[in-house]
């Protein structure tokens, strides 16, 4: 039986076609291995067929959505930006999402939740000359996270569902309609706009390193001083020689 606390988190897979790769079947195996005991959900079009998932996985809930939000990268960018999507998980306090090229190492979830934060991710920069520098490089990618305005990636997020309803009802009253990535509006202009810096509790570019690591992971590794985060993003994009060490296809 879930305890009240495992309750108030769920986990949020977003899947958008039936036949998964290898690291996608490692990435779901892995996560139902270390979060399964909590509410796993999967937010699916609604004409998709994932049979094969919940006869692998019977614990797995289906929560479908139109298909139009499954498209594209920028239909599903309008997808997590609507207020009806984080409604349908109005039970919960948060939400994990973990899209399947996300890991998780282990489960301090709820130590997460507890922190308080209203939405974190990966640190990120989009400056593709800091996307994959080696650990002897870490004071580089250091300074660039101090000196600019971080993006916290959306690809392993945990958001909070009462804080990000209210974030994007006055940020819809306030701004036209939202065009650019999903995770920028949480983050880079949840701390350049007003009054919408108000209105998010976002963690330093620090903290959030020890929640996941996204590019760079080698000189990441050495900015928390050879410890793991909660979880990576991206592992087979940025720097996969690296995580080989730790991200095992057997397990």
């Amino acid at each position: 039986m879930k305890s009240s606390k495992e309750k108030s988190v769920a986990v949020v897979i977003p899947v958008y076609k039936s036949v998964m790769n290898d690291n996608e079947k490692l990435s779901l195996k892995q996560c139902m291995k270390v979060l399964g005991k909590y509410p796993v959900k999967i937010a699916k079009p609604a004409s998709l067929d994932l049979n094969a998932i919940t006869t692998a996985y019977p614990n797995i809930e289906l929560i479908s959505f139109d298909d139009a939000y499954f498209t594209d990268i920028a239909a599903y960018n309008r997808l997590m930006i609507s207020i009806d999507f984080y409604k349908q998980f109005l039970a919960y306090e948060y939400i994990l999402i973990y899209q399947l090229d996300a890991y998780v190492f282990q489960d301090s979830l709820l130590e997460w939740c507890a922190k308080g934060f209203d939405y974190i991710g990966a640190p990120s920069l989009h400056m593709p000359a800091l996307d994959a520098l080696q650990a002897a490089s870490y004071q580089q990618f250091a300074d660039a996270l101090s000196t600019h305005r971080v993006v916290f990636n959306g690809g392993l997020s945990l958001r909070r569902i009462p804080a990000i309803i209210r974030y994007l009802k006055i940020y819809n009253a306030v701004y036209p309609a939202w065009l650019g990535n999903e995770d920028m509006l949480f983050s880079q202009e949840a701390t350049r706009l007003m009054p919408m810096k108000l209105f998010l509790k976002l963690p330093s570019w620090h903290d959030a390193l020890g929640f996941a690591f996204e590019k760079s992971p080698a000189a990441t590794y050495e900015i928390t001083q050879h410890k793991l985060p909660f979880g990576c993003h991206a592992w087979e994009r940025y720097d996969p020689q690296f995580w080989s060490s730790f991200i095992s296809e057997n397990q």
